[in-house]
């Protein structure tokens, strides 16, 4: 996206996973989710702007931050002087742990519980298609119950299998 004085706006999440070992890697508004499988939220980065670290800090909630004017802000980007790469914390998956690295065209759209309900179960790549088409159909038939708000729509899901023995 463009943002002020031209300057494109870039984001980036990444993981590691060696074995059962998990860190994550993010810039901007783009996060990574790690949920285990009955929808414990093990881990979530936070976005990289104002109402990000809002929400963090429990200044506001997930429906104010939804909604707040300023939610299109990104603090830290790629490409800028003054980029940073916040490293998550290591976290060892347990499995079928489910791992979510999305840009804010997802979390713009569905709520936290809502995406966490969607991934966790059933197959990956379906899962993943559902909230990817439930998102889109949100920026494109906006409803006034639902959160919505046009943007690019990037998804990659990951689930660490259960040994068989």
């Amino acid at each position: 996206r463009e943002g002020a004085l031209g300057l494109r706006r870039m984001k980036l999440a990444v993981v590691e996973i060696e074995g059962k070992q998990l860190r994550s890697y993010h810039v901007g508004d783009s996060a990574v989710l790690v949920v285990g499988q009955r929808g414990l939220v093990k881990m979530r980065s936070v976005s990289h702007s104002p109402v990000g670290y809002a929400v963090e800090s429990g200044l506001i909630d997930e429906v104010e931050a939804m909604n707040h004017e300023d939610r299109h802000v990104v603090s830290n980007m790629v490409g800028s002087s003054e980029m940073r790469i916040e490293l998550g914390p290591s976290l060892t998956l347990a499995p079928r742990d489910t791992v979510l690295l999305a840009s804010d065209g997802i979390w713009d759209n569905m709520m936290l519980d809502d995406i966490v309900e969607r991934i966790r179960k059933g197959p990956l790549e379906k899962s993943l298609t559902g909230i990817a088409t439930a998102c889109r159909e949100r920026m494109i038939n906006p409803s006034p119950n639902l959160p919505s708000k046009p943007d690019d729509l990037t998804a990659v899901a990951f689930r660490l299998r259960a040994q068989r023995s």
